[in-house]
Parts: structure tokens; sequence; C-alpha cells
């Protein structure tokens, strides 16, 4: 036990110098929000009122954070995050009345991510892409009239992003990016006060989660 717990004691030793010897930084941590656009088109099916609803439910903010580890300069591994929000409420004609909708959806994407980086001459500033892949989650917390509704669902989903990032201090940078997330749910779960249920969804009725993000933020390295 003893000789085990000195070999395994000198090779975080020899790590630990091994990291103290590189000339990059080995960790990059970033911290992100701004504004998000979703791609998918509207049915047409929807007009009027109910197709200018819709339109203000594909734009929204997005919140995320990546942490990135180095093995060589250029390239490295790590893990993305990333969360769509948008939300709308309305009154509408019907026979008889109006009737009030509210809609407040939300898009997660969490994923193992590939990454590359271009520093400057100075190695103060530098150019990353990313290329993920992972779990793409959907929810509406959806109500009409007073019947509340929860529709969910979950499938794969891709993530690129190309970004560029600005030197403060040694350790602290600040940085925009572009990114875009795709993926389609092909059936939902609808969960309502009498019951859950769930529906496969047809080629023209499947949701498109994909959407734009344009946003900004600080990076920590190490």
């Amino acid at each position: 036990m003893k000789k085990l717990l000195l070999v395994v004691c000198s090779a975080a030793l020899m790590q630990g110098v091994s990291a103290q010897t590189k000339d990059f930084p080995a960790f990059r941590i970033s911290v992100n929000g701004g504004y998000s656009y979703r791609l998918g088109k509207i049915g047409s099916q929807f007009n009027g009122e109910a197709r200018d609803y819709l339109k203000k439910l594909k734009s929204g903010f997005n919140i995320g954070a990546d942490a990135t580890y180095y093995f060589q300069e250029k390239m490295g591994v790590g893990l993305k995050y990333s969360r769509f929000h948008a939300s709308n409420s309305g009154v509408f004609p019907i026979p008889g009345g109006n009737v009030s909708t509210s809609d407040n959806i939300s898009i997660n994407f969490i994923g193992a991510i590939f990454g590359t980086r271009l520093y400057n001459k100075a190695k103060t500033n530098a150019f990353y892409a990313n290329v993920g892949l992972g779990y793409l989650g959907f929810r509406n917390n959806s109500a009409v009239a007073i019947n509340k509704m929860i529709l969910k669902g979950g499938t794969a989903g891709t993530s690129l992003d190309l970004g560029y990032d600005f030197r403060i201090t040694r350790y602290l940078s600040a940085g925009a990016q572009a990114s875009l997330i795709t993926g389609t749910l092909s059936s939902i779960k609808i969960e309502q006060s009498n019951g859950t249920s769930s529906v496969d969804l047809k080629d023209d009725e499947k949701e498109n989660l994909t959407h734009l993000n344009l946003s900004a933020g600080i990076r920590f390295t190490l």
C-alpha cells in the first residue's frame, strides 16, 4: 500500500511540474450571455395574430458556460452548457369572447466539446472554434385560459461556437462569440392536471429547436 501511495504521489507531482512548464494556458472557463433567435420556420397554417404571437417567441436571450482543457496549445476537450429562453402572452378573439394564452419556453443544451484556438503573435488574444455533441431539452410552461400544461421533450443536439477573446489580465479575458445549436424534437410529453400523455410528431409537426446565439462574457484562463 505504501509503495502504491508513493507511486500515485510521484505521478501527481510529475503532472503538476509538467503543467507548470507549459507555455500556454491549459484551462479555459467562459461565462456568456446575450441575444438568441430560433431559426425554425412557422407553419403556413398560422396567420394573423397567431403568426405574430409565434414570431415573438422566436427571439429570446441565452446564458451559458463552458470549460475546456487544452492538452495542446491548439486543441482541447471540455463541457458546454447553454440555455435559450423566450416568453410571450396575449389575448385572442374566439367565438363568444376572448381567450388569454401564454408560453414560457426554455431550450437547454449540455454536451461534450472539442475545441481549437489560434493565438495572435503576442499571445494575448485568441480565436476559438468549438464543436459539440450532447443532449437538447425542451420545456414550455403554457396556459390557455385557466388550463395550464407543461410540454417537454428531449433529443440529440449539436453545437458550433466561433469566438474571439481579448486579454485583460494574465488570467482574465473578455470575449464575444456566435453559437449555432441544432436539434429536432420528434415526440413530446404533455403534462396536465388530469394526467400525462405522449405524442409522436409527424414530419410537418416536428419541433425545430435550432437557434443562433450572439453572446459576450468573461473568460478565465489557467
